[in-house]
């Protein structure tokens, strides 16, 4: 997979500190519970939720969307975070448990500068 580079807009970031948006980049995708494909993705800077650090996000469609979406255009996304902050693993299958919903915003492509 190509390293694809993208803007991650957080919605209600009460408690984050960081840049909003925040460029991010493509790490691959994983396959959740229900078969749902969340699109993995590490800042490019860092940000954090409170005191504790953010390395990895794992966004999926928030609607009905392809996840192809969130890999090549723009969407509405869950942002979720790894409980243990342990990072995910690009082509892996996790389960409920592996996912704590953290917020909602919205993805979109750099093309260019970003």
């Amino acid at each position: 997979m190509t390293t694809r580079t993208h803007l991650l807009e957080i919605y209600d970031a009460e408690g984050y500190r960081g840049s909003n948006p925040v460029k991010v980049h493509g790490v691959g995708l994983v396959r959740g519970p229900e078969g749902q494909q969340y699109y993995v993705l590490e800042p490019a800077e860092p940000i954090f939720c409170g005191d504790k650090p953010i390395g990895q996000l794992a966004v999926r469609c928030h609607y009905n969307d392809p996840a192809a979406r969130m890999e090549d255009s723009t969407c509405t996304v869950g942002i979720a975070l790894s409980p243990t902050g342990e990072p995910y693993v690009a082509g892996q299958q996790y389960g409920f448990a592996d996912f704590v919903f953290w917020r909602v915003g919205k993805i979109q492509r750099c093309e260019g500068e970003c």
